[in-house]
């Protein structure tokens, strides 16, 4: 059997905890003061694009990315499995497990979702005041995703014109 990683309990019930708390404007600039009030370490700016940060979760390297766009950050995406690329039922089971486990953690802290979505990716979310955090199944990893509420608004409507 593979031993495939996740996140660590402790680290990602500090990750949901400090996004809990956290208050901040969502602009480029403010990104190296969340990092350090975080605990990750910023390893790329890409101006106007977006950044790279390794949260030393041993999940591969860069294990967070922030997308800028109009001077704004609209999201912040986090690999809280490392990915898998090897197809059959282990793969499956241990990214299924690392799903639901870390739905349960996250639940834990921030309370009941304010949503869910069985289709393709599976995906929870927890509407915060200034915020929403998405879980996703993305079938090769799981990942967290900090997205400004503003951001969420403009893809949930993109997403409802598409579907």
């Amino acid at each position: 059997m593979t031993a495939w990683r996740m996140i660590e309990v402790d680290a990602l019930r500090s990750l949901a905890s400090g996004i809990k708390g956290a208050r901040w404007s969502w602009r480029p600039e403010d990104v190296p003061a969340l990092c350090r009030r975080m605990r990750w370490d910023l390893l790329e700016v890409a101006d106007g694009k977006g950044a790279a940060i390794e949260a030393g979760w041993d999940l591969g390297g860069e294990e967070i990315e922030m997308a800028f766009r109009a001077g704004q950050v609209d999201d912040i995406t986090m690999q809280i499995t490392q990915i898998v690329r090897k197809t059959g039922p282990e793969r499956d089971r241990f990214i299924a497990d690392a799903f639901a486990d870390a739905v349960a953690l996250v639940t834990s802290v921030l309370g009941e979702p304010t949503g869910r979505q069985l289709s393709e990716p599976p995906t929870v979310r927890w509407r915060l005041a200034d915020s929403t955090v998405l879980i996703r199944n993305l079938e090769v990893d799981v990942t967290l995703t900090w997205a400004s509420n503003r951001f969420q608004n403009e893809w949930d409507q993109v997403t409802e014109a598409l579907a």
